[in-house]
């Protein structure tokens, strides 16, 4: 649906006003490169779902839903695993009145009993939750719930308690409390805040409560005017009467959680955000001493750059100017809103940006693909990517800048890591390792680098290091075997056949790197390794195929396998296989074979123990 018209102002045009002001307001598109390919899901509950398919294919006639019914406490049906695996996430939605009925305005005015009736209350939604999600509790699809609508004011009238339960309003929020609570719990299912979607189009616009009962919570319907036609005076249709912007609605749901489905998948993920700083950081020309207020976009911009370093995302400066004078006016500029050192990276001097934000991509061993360069200069922006193909760019539009950094699919992550967390510092032990690399010999360097290695061994899906490995899966280009990625059904399904999955975590003198590689290992085979990028070149890969060859010496089969599958990005791995003795299998083009007749050099730098929970004995150290 679109968006209102636009004001008439200069560099607005009616198609970019819509595109930020119409169902994709909250989850801009900016940033997104890969088209959402036919996606097939699943929705499941009452009639506010119902249209969704429909709807979807209106968004993309790629996409395919199914609906089941599930008002009540209805038996879930019969669906074959087979079915299931065709899916490729799940729409629940619990209808309102399913668990509230009609009693609650029937509860006597002191408030007296509204504890106890939200505890069953919760009670009930809790069974309808389980009912619901049998497909995610048995198979681990992927699943998105949507929260309850939450009425649009206190019936009991303005002057009443906001925070008490006999506020109906205050007693759905306390609902959907619980509900993203339990959600928490599940594996590989989101809450969707439904709410917040109806209040970003307007709640007048969508909802329906000021005409029917609260507890029916779904949108504006001209349903009604068929059963009203033969009054004296017949009701023009609903939407006559309000503002009926339900398809914006419906539109702006699907796209919440198609969103959130390609973070799930790490979709074009940014891993990097580069900015300029004059008139992009900053208000003015610092070394010219035209600096504007910092309120306004300015504050709210470096506020941005905090967040995004939070989730995990590294920050470079990449400015045409003095270096010595900016870090020297750094806290008189920013006046304390931003620190320097939260930046990973930077290079301020008079070069080409894109010779320097290569340089950057290059020093932190990222692709031009997963960085974001931010510039108010046009000429800069077009230079820039014409230098650096692939990276993305923006600053054309300064006031959608915030919004897009925040809210788009490709910077938001599904689950926060302690790695992901602590990236900033990583990156930066990682550039005083590569100081320091460059002024000894490899070899040199690899001695004095005091590395240490754990590897260890998930067998089971509640494992706390599996969310870690996926995400490595997901995220990973460079150093990635065979270019797959995962979902978390996937790799539960893959860990309860008895598929092993390893993980590998490192530090060395300068830091702890935490979670940098992960391996599938089945029998004799490497199906899939990846390995982090700031873990490249120090031999770590090396020591894993040791202590496999060294654990595989003397069975039967005396080879050890290892898949490689080239991809456009992973050039890092291609000759991980062949500088380890292994030749490539004639009969299968992405294998390699290495008979274990000859031991494999374990390297004599790296400090490595296993923890593996199956063996007789929990730790190794190697070398032996």
């Amino acid at each position: 649906m679109e968006a209102a018209n636009p004001p008439q102002l200069t560099g607005v045009t009616p198609a970019l006003f819509a595109q930020h002001n119409g169902s994709c307001y909250r989850t801009p598109i900016d940033l997104q490169v890969t088209p959402d390919a036919g996606l097939h899901f699943l929705v499941v509950g009452g009639c506010l779902a119902q249209p969704f398919p429909e709807i979807a294919k209106m968004i993309n006639e790629a996409f395919k839903g199914d609906f089941v019914l599930l008002n009540n406490f209805d038996s879930f049906p019969e669906i074959s695993p087979a079915q299931v695996a065709q899916y490729d996430f799940q729409i629940i939605h619990i209808p309102l009145r399913s668990i509230l009925g009609s009693a609650y305005f029937q509860l006597p005015d002191d408030g007296s009993q509204h504890e106890e009736f939200l505890r069953q209350t919760q009670d009930y939604l809790k069974r309808y939750l389980a009912n619901a999600v049998r497909l995610n509790t048995e198979h681990k699809l992927l699943s998105f719930v949507l929260g309850f609508l939450v009425p649009q004011q206190n019936p009991l009238g303005r002057f009443q308690p906001r925070y008490d339960l006999r506020n109906v309003m205050y007693f759905i929020e306390r609902l959907n409390q619980l509900l993203a609570a339990e959600v928490a719990k599940l594996e590989n299912a989101h809450f969707v805040d439904a709410d917040q979607v109806s209040s970003s189009i307007g709640k007048k616009n969508c909802q329906d409560d000021m005409v029917w009962s609260f507890t029916h919570g779904t949108t504006l319907s001209d349903g009604d005017q068929d059963h009203d036609l033969n009054r004296i005076q017949p009701p023009a249709a609903m939407q006559q009467h309000y503002s009926a912007r339900w398809l914006e609605f419906f539109e702006a749901l699907l796209h919440e959680i198609f969103a959130m489905h390609r973070t799930v998948r790490q979709q074009d993920a940014v891993k990097l955000v580069a900015v300029d700083l004059d008139d992009t950081l900053w208000r003015g020309v610092a070394a010219e001493g035209t600096l504007g207020a910092i309120e306004g976009w300015p504050m709210g911009f470096m506020e941005t750059l905090i967040i995004l370093k939070k989730r995990g995302i590294l920050l470079a400066i990449v400015s045409k100017n003095d270096e010595q004078f900016i870090r020297s006016k750094w806290n008189d500029i920013v006046q304390g809103q931003i620190a320097f050192s939260d930046f990973a990276v930077h290079q301020i001097n008079f070069r080409s940006k894109a010779e320097n934000l290569a340089a950057i991509l290059q020093a932190v061993n990222l692709r031009p693909q997963n960085a974001v360069m931010i510039d108010d200069n046009p000429v800069e922006r077009a230079a820039i990517q014409a230098g650096v193909p692939g990276v993305r760019v923006l600053g054309s539009q300064l006031y959608y800048l915030k919004r897009v950094l925040l809210w788009s699919a490709e910077t938001q992550q599904p689950m926060s890591t302690p790695e992901s967390r602590r990236k900033t510092e990583m990156v930066q032990a990682q550039l005083a390792r590569e100081s320091v690399r460059k002024q000894l010999s490899h070899e040199e360097f690899l001695q004095t680098l005091q590395l240490r290695v754990t590897l260890t061994v998930i067998r089971d899906n509640r494992d706390v290091l599996l969310g870690r490995a996926l995400e490595l899966f997901n995220k990973t280009n460079q150093f990635n075997t065979t270019g797959a990625r995962y979902t978390l059904e996937q790799c539960h399904r893959r860990l309860a056949a008895g598929v092993p999955l390893y993980v590998l975590q490192a530090e060395d003198r300068f830091t702890q790197y935490g979670l940098i590689g992960a391996a599938w290992v089945q029998q004799n085979q490497i199906e899939h390794l990846v390995m982090s990028c700031r873990a490249l070149g120090l031999g770590i890969e090396d020591s894993l195929l040791a202590y496999l060859a060294d654990r595989l010496a003397g069975e039967a089969a005396g080879t050890l396998l290892g898949q490689l599958r080239p991809t456009e990005a992973n050039l890092a791995c291609r000759q991980l296989y062949r500088r380890n003795g292994f030749r490539p299998v004639e009969s299968d083009s992405i294998l390699w074979s290495r008979s274990l007749a000859e031991p494999l050099r374990f390297p004599a730098h790296v400090s490595f123990r296993v923890n593996d929970g199956s063996l007789a004995a929990n730790k190794f150290s190697f070398p032996r």
